[in-house]
């Protein structure tokens, strides 16, 4: 099992460190990072010697652009036009582009894997958790997309997919995650199981000790195909009560598209934190896994509290 940090090419996240070795030094203790392309690393802070994961960029929602209803999406960004600049175009095959060009950036940084979310949804049905399509709707839209994208053979990176709890993969259906493996063509797939995500699936999770139980439940309810998780995001974040109150009394939706999404990060932000998971347990639910890669994926603010994060995730591992 490998062990990464998650890392992003952002000014924000490579300030953290004055140069490639200082990103060495910080990584001791693991075998590299897990990196999602968001700027240009001018500095050269990143090696590609460092890179065993990507995790891509990719449209959160998407689903109406693919099946050609550009009034739903003129409305949720207000005008075509936005929605155009968005997609990066006017036709649906610009979502087929938008992957394949990430697979050909995984292949370039000689990732081990790719990370790619499996879900939809808008704005303020995230907000609202009242969702337009089904979890179904969403994993054949994807594999139709996918399909185009990626080669049907080839031995490139293992390609991981990751669960959200929108819906999409929220590996609470089995017969739902059957159906994404079994559509995807690309030989090498797998899962990517975010620890922090499947909690969001359960808002009356109060403590990381029921988290755990639940994550057991899960996997218990796959069977056999837990063996395709290959990866765990490895992180908690135990906000139902938010979760709740946002969904009982959401916001008025702004009326500009910039406004809306400002909205939409102070409801992520609330919920989905990315902190160390250390309770007694998480070991071994990672040893019932056995991922092939294993990525303490948190949000911090500085270095300091990034480090402080792994060290308290690495002792609570080691130890239990």
């Amino acid at each position: 099992m490998k062990t990464m940090i998650n890392l992003t090419d952002s000014r924000y996240d490579l300030e953290r460190f004055t140069s490639a070795q200082d990103l060495h030094t910080f990584l001791t203790g693991f075998d590299g990072i897990e990196l999602m392309h968001l700027d240009t690393d001018f500095r050269g802070i990143i090696s590609d010697d460092l890179v065993i994961g990507y995790h891509i960029t990719q449209p959160e929602y998407w689903l109406d652009f693919w099946n050609g209803r550009m009034d739903l999406c003129a409305a949720e960004f207000d005008t075509p036009e936005k929605a155009v600049k968005y997609y990066k175009g006017s036709d649906p095959e610009a979502l087929v582009r938008h992957f394949r060009t990430e697979y050909e950036n995984a292949c370039f940084h000689q990732a081990e894997y790719m990370v790619i979310h499996v879900s939809d949804a808008g704005i303020f049905e995230e907000i609202t958790g009242q969702y337009h399509y089904t979890d179904g709707d969403v994993i054949r839209g994807f594999c139709e997309i996918i399909n185009e994208a990626l080669p049907q053979q080839e031995d490139g990176p293992l390609v991981l997919l990751e669960n959200l709890w929108q819906p999409g993969l929220t590996f609470l259906d089995p017969e739902m995650t059957a159906l994404l493996l079994e559509g995807v063509r690309y030989p090498r797939k797998g899962i990517m199981l975010d620890t922090g995500h499947l909690m969001h699936t359960n808002p009356s999770l109060h403590t990381q000790k029921e988290a755990v139980s639940y994550i057991h439940q899960r996997l218990d309810e796959h069977g056999d195909l837990c063996r395709y998780i290959r990866g765990i995001h490895l992180n908690q974040s135990i906000t139902g009560k938010v979760m709740k109150r946002f969904q009982a009394h959401p916001p008025v939706p702004a009326s500009t598209y910039e406004e809306r999404t400002a909205q939409l990060f102070d409801y992520i932000f609330q919920i989905d934190l990315h902190r160390p998971f250390i309770c007694e347990g998480v070991r071994e639910l990672v040893e019932r896994i056995a991922p092939l890669y294993l990525t303490y994926e948190f949000i911090s603010r500085d270095r300091a509290e990034h480090q402080n994060m792994l060290r308290r995730q690495q002792r609570i591992y080691c130890c239990h």
